[in-house]
């Protein structure tokens, strides 16, 4: 009852962008949980190398940084149940919607696990600008892959 009564008393601006986050990350689970990734990766963007940036608009936008800590405190409320990728994805497509230049990056962690096999691990933040913005924590011991790009309307010459 107390996070209803705190969404409750949130700016409309607040709350139309925790009800947005809330769908696209509802649509990445069932995607995520329920459908092959080959049907639904080119909903990511434009697939590059691992070491492609998104198109570099001037500075870092503002809006991101929100978006960002809306979605991670949705997935806190769920007791950190989704996915890094399904965070990913979230954050990606709101960005897209947004005109906001990124890039959505897939990689991978091998370890040796006690009994000396080998674990491969998998890991997907968001880069925005000249920094990772959502699943950096983590990130950082990861070997990129793959990227998925999108590129905002400043990178492409159009005015917002």
């Amino acid at each position: 009852m107390k996070i209803l009564w705190r969404f409750i008393t949130l700016p409309w601006a607040r709350k139309r962008l925790y009800l947005e986050a809330a769908f696209w990350l509802l649509l990445s689970w069932g995607l995520v949980r329920g459908v092959p990734f080959r049907l639904w990766s080119s909903w990511l963007g434009e697939q590059r190398p691992a070491d492609a940036e998104p198109m570099a608009e001037e500075g870092e936008d503002p809006r991101v940084a929100p978006i960002c800590r809306c979605i991670e405190s949705i997935n806190a409320r769920l007791g950190g149940r989704l996915t890094c990728l399904m965070l990913a994805m979230a954050a990606h497509w709101m960005l897209r919607r947004r005109h906001i230049a990124s890039s959505l990056v897939l990689g991978t962690l091998a370890e040796r696990a006690p009994d000396q096999s080998l674990k491969l691990k998998a890991h997907a933040w968001i880069r925005h600008g000249s920094g990772v913005v959502l699943g950096g924590t983590t990130g950082e011991e990861y070997s990129p892959i793959s990227c998925f790009v999108h590129a905002g309307s400043m990178a492409r010459g159009q005015s917002r």
